[in-house]
């Protein structure tokens, strides 16, 4: 029995901590069943039927099949209202307790509310609510346990960058519970001294492990979020691919895995089956194993769920890229990487509030008009200032790393100066603190933060992925983004278009010149023959 008790320790232990509160309540229960299911469901019956509830206690009781959505949202005290309700139906005529597991597996996950109800016109499942528009999705759940349930709802979380710890249920002995986990205090020492080194080396610092973590989620988990990908969400992923191949700073394995993905993408003439797509990329990282040196977030970490990770690296992945364009002559478009993040945003980037502020900040500060690869930098450093402005104390914010006007004065004192004149730069250059941005000195900090060999390895797994020396992966590529056109084309091929239009203007001038020449005839004379004598 201790090993099936300390299985559901982990579930229930907050459960207990509430019981705690109140000497009245009891701790005891006898239960005379063995079987493991049989001893959850004596529990779960048992916390459904505990009368005097003490604060926090876990809502048990089944919704109404005709509650009103809004209800669900309502704020309660100095809790903010969750994002998303999550509702399990349980049509079970023989009784089941996996709603209520679920439920108590995300009790502590402040965004989410799970909710059980009994709807005798539709089969047991999940759906979830969300707050903003009050919509409902089905999610698909392979089995109805409460394993696979939460599964489902931790995936949804995770599309849309909130992370939630997988509860733990694995059994421990007794001899494992009762003496110090070596293993376990060994792990703790590392993990506290790689985020003491983070804090020491501060924020001003390039990590291998970010970028790789950015890319691997972009390409497994959300383009893959869609049945198809076709028209201008497939330029999008084309043109995205396209710059990751060219200007991502991947091992050899790593650089031939994106090529093939890309080739693979590109050989879609005129869509992409996800769900194909998403088996050939998993085909493709296995035979090029290994890929990817990482498997965690190193400065974009956070200690809180759902914050930081994803759009953090996705911000330091193309502002990586924008400098790499900017020292590199593979291309000459200014807007090469800013076109490409703007397509990922607006088609791939699950969270749909923040890629429509992105687009209407990206027209508001007229990206389309950026002229060259340093102003592209610029523009994008700005751009994310602005959303550093607006969501500076937001509940997105992440308290050990505050949104900040970036470089702050202490990583660059040169990167701002007193305003001398009353003509002040344009507004999203000044600050208000009497001082506005010296946009040279910032370039050039930019420029050696997101510089090639300023990457960090540190938390990386296999160091040794990580390529020592650039490689122009654009020089002798086969593509090249051209707006215009909405296609993915070389510059060789633009050039011998050119030349073969030049040729054939010279051709057909010529052919001109031969009729006309042939349809006036002078009349033959004798001395036209023999010459002139």
């Amino acid at each position: 029995m201790l090993p099936l008790i300390s299985r559901l320790q982990k579930r229930l232990c907050h459960v207990f901590k509430i019981l705690t509160i109140s000497s009245t309540l009891s701790t005891g229960i006898p239960i005379t069943a063995h079987a493991e299911s049989d001893v959850i469901n004596a529990l779960i019956e048992n916390l459904h039927n505990v009368t005097h509830k003490p604060p926090k206690w876990p809502h048990f009781t089944p919704l109404d099949p005709n509650f009103e959505k809004a209800n669900l949202f309502a704020k309660s005290g100095d809790v903010e209202p969750p994002k998303y309700a999550y509702v399990v139906n349980e049509n079970d005529p023989n009784g089941t307790s996996v709603g209520s597991q679920v439920l108590l597996d995300f009790m502590d996950t402040p965004v989410v509310a799970v909710k059980r109800i009994h709807d005798a016109t539709e089969p047991s499942g999940l759906k979830v609510i969300i707050a903003k528009t009050m919509s409902e999705i089905k999610l698909p759940v392979d089995e109805f346990t409460r394993e696979k349930v939460s599964a489902a709802i931790r995936k949804h979380l995770n599309e849309h960058h909130i992370s939630v710890t997988e509860v733990s249920t694995k059994a421990t002995s007794k001899e494992s519970s009762s003496e110090p986990n070596i293993s376990e205090i060994m792990e703790k020492k590392q993990e506290d001294a790689l985020r003491s080194k983070i804090k020491e080396l501060g924020p001003g610092v390039v990590y291998q492990a970010d970028l790789e973590e950015a890319v691997k989620f972009a390409l497994f988990h959300e383009v893959v979020r869609f049945k198809t990908i076709e028209g201008e969400r497939l330029l999008a992923l084309q043109r995205f691919l396209n710059v990751l191949v060219r200007y991502f700073p991947f091992n050899e394995n790593g650089m031939k895995f994106l090529k093939e993905v890309r080739q693979y993408v590109l050989n879609a003439e005129k869509e992409v089956n996800v769900e194909s797509y998403a088996s050939q990329i998993k085909i493709l990282e296995q035979n090029r194993a290994p890929v990817f040196s990482s498997n965690r977030w190193i400065g974009c970490s956070s200690t809180k769920d759902g914050l930081r990770r994803y759009p953090c690296g996705l911000w330091t992945l193309f502002h990586y890229m924008t400098v790499q364009a900017a020292e590199s002559e593979i291309s000459t478009d200014p807007l090469e990487i800013l076109q490409a993040m703007h397509g990922y945003i607006k088609y791939f980037f699950g969270c749909s509030d923040c890629s429509n502020h992105f687009q209407q900040m990206a027209a508001r500060n007229k990206i389309w008009n950026v002229t060259s690869k340093d102003d592209a930098v610029l523009w994008l450093w700005s751009s994310h200032n602005e959303v550093n402005k607006r969501l500076s104390g937001d509940t997105t914010e992440d308290s050990d790393h505050p949104k900040i006007q970036f470089p702050s004065d202490a990583m660059c004192p040169e990167c701002r100066k007193p305003i001398l004149t009353n003509h002040h730069n344009h507004q999203q250059y000044t600050l208000k603190d009497g001082h506005e941005w010296n946009v040279l000195e910032v370039l050039h900090f930019l420029k050696r933060m997101y510089s090639f060999d300023s990457r960090n390895p540190l938390g990386l797994q296999e160091a040794s992925l990580v390529p020592q020396k650039l490689v122009q992966n654009g020089l002798g590529d086969d593509f090249h983004s051209n707006r215009t056109f909405g296609n993915v084309l070389n510059e060789m091929d633009i050039r011998m278009g050119a030349l073969l239009y030049v040729a054939c203007i010279v051709m057909l001038v010529v052919a001109v010149k031969m009729v006309v020449k042939r349809g006036y005839r002078k009349k033959m004379y004798t001395h036209d023959i023999l010459g002139k004598v």
